[in-house]
């Protein structure tokens, strides 16, 4: 009789084991929908907006802004071809990419002004928006080599083209 109740004892867990393992290792067949993946902005800057300041001769004097939400702002001011301003719609995860990219900088940790000795020299800014702040870095292309090669990035990404459209006054005050 013991022999009995140890064989049906071994057979119970052995059973059950052996159900646990199958209900684990099930294979669920996965049905597959087809999603655009968004790009979630990790990064909590809002906007950047680098701009090109004037020199005492021709040099062209604007600024481009990229929003998190794909809105590109293009303002010419002098010495440019197109001058007022202007703005395009780009899809808002190219546009989250592109700060994020920009925040590998770690605009956060660069000095706000970095001081030129030719006062005649154009010079490159950056405004960096986070919700509840503006980081400014004057005089960019004074500072480390690599803000003066995103201000290149900032010139091709958002290349003026026929897509740009002219903004209104009213709401350029707004």
């Amino acid at each position: 009789m013991k022999k009995i109740v140890t064989s049906l004892l071994i057979l119970t867990i052995s059973v059950s084991a052996f159900g646990a393992y199958k209900a684990i290792h099930k294979k669920k067949k996965k049905k597959v929908v087809s999603q655009k993946a968004t790009i979630v902005n990790d990064t909590k800057i809002k906007s950047v907006l680098m701009g090109r300041s004037a020199c005492f001769g021709t040099c062209p004097s604007y600024t481009i802004e990229v929003f998190e939400n794909g809105t590109l702002r293009y303002n010419g001011k002098h010495f440019v071809d197109k001058e007022g301003l202007y703005e395009k719609q780009i899809s808002p995860n190219d546009a989250i990419r592109f700060i994020q990219q920009f925040n590998s900088l770690q605009p956060d940790t660069l000095h706000y002004l970095y001081q030129t000795k030719i006062a005649d020299l154009p010079g490159i800014y950056y405004f960096i928006q986070y919700p509840d702040s503006v980081k400014h870095i004057i005089n960019a292309d004074a500072g480390p080599r690599i803000l003066y090669d995103w201000s290149l990035k900032f010139d091709e990404f958002a290349k003026f083209d026929k897509t740009w459209a002219k903004v209104k006054e009213d709401k350029a005050t707004k």
